[in-house]
């Protein structure tokens, strides 16, 4: 399983930025902040976030496309179109999530269905 320290690590190693020039453009003094992130002792708040994505020159999507990955991951879901969907759905309109929770609770009662 692969981390959302872990993930942003790559995006700024990718980058050519080294940890102490990243803690630098956030305003901190040593790398501590950044490696300890990385090392996935804490997830920053979204504030924070929002920086970082500056930071490294990506959009806050990506960011929390990070972050929604590596929960999807930590849930142990492995399958691509799961992961996509669950990735999609906090981008989706209200009605639209409503309606993927209607077909998800009809499926699943057919389901229960079958099985007797």
């Amino acid at each position: 399983m692969v981390t959302f320290g872990q993930k942003l690590k790559k995006i700024r190693e990718e980058k050519g930025i080294s940890q102490q020039e990243l803690a630098e453009r956030l305003g901190h003094k040593t790398n501590s902040y950044i490696a300890e992130v990385e090392k996935g002792k804490f997830i920053p708040k979204e504030e924070k976030l929002r920086k970082i994505a500056k930071a490294l020159d990506i959009s806050f999507y990506q960011i929390k496309d990070l972050l929604i990955e590596s929960k999807i991951e930590e849930l142990g879901i492995k399958e691509k179109a799961l992961q996509e969907l669950f990735k999609d759905i906090p981008k989706l309109p209200k009605s639209e999530k409503k309606k993927i929770i209607e077909v998800y609770l009809k499926v699943k009662e057919n389901l229960k269905r079958w099985k007797k």
